[in-house]
């Protein structure tokens, strides 16, 4: 079943932050982390491309926090899908169990502004966010660290 969520903030309202993950259990702790580290944003939550869409037409959003792989599509389809909203402003940050390298295909999108390896933590999808949007043009905030190994390899 296809599903939006929305959570709000407790404080004043920084940002909105679209996460896009199909797997319950790591939404929630998602959900936690980023209500932890960055309170004054307000969360938003989709299970899948298809109960994405929606949410950008219906809301402002600022940042997409999209997991690679969904049940009906991948990042990269809603990110094609989003275009329109990604011109106005929306950045993109995929969120994956794969390697920086498995990902180089898409980490030189110019419509993916960051990347966070489920491995490297929540905080640092936490400062990525944080990065992205502090800053009026893109960043490719986790990318950055990870372009020298990625040449390396």
């Amino acid at each position: 079943m296809q599903q939006a969520n929305w959570h709000s903030n407790r404080s004043g309202n920084s940002g909105v932050i679209l996460l896009v993950e199909d797997h319950d259990m790591y939404r929630e702790v998602v959900r936690a982390a980023l209500g932890k580290y960055l309170p004054c944003f307000e969360l938003l939550e989709a299970e899948c491309v298809a109960a994405a869409l929606p949410v950008l037409h219906a809301r402002h959003i600022d940042v997409m926090v999209v997991d690679m792989t969904l049940p009906d599509g991948s990042a990269i389809d809603l990110v094609e899908q989003s275009r329109y909203f990604i011109e106005q402003g929306v950045k993109v940050i995929v969120l994956s169990s794969h390697s920086s390298a498995d990902m180089l295909p898409v980490l030189s999108r110019p419509d993916v502004h960051g990347f966070v390896s489920k491995e490297q933590g929540l905080k640092t999808l936490a400062e990525t966010i944080t990065a992205i949007c502090s800053t009026e043009k893109p960043v490719r905030a986790a990318m950055a660290e990870q372009k020298p190994k990625l040449e390396q390899a």
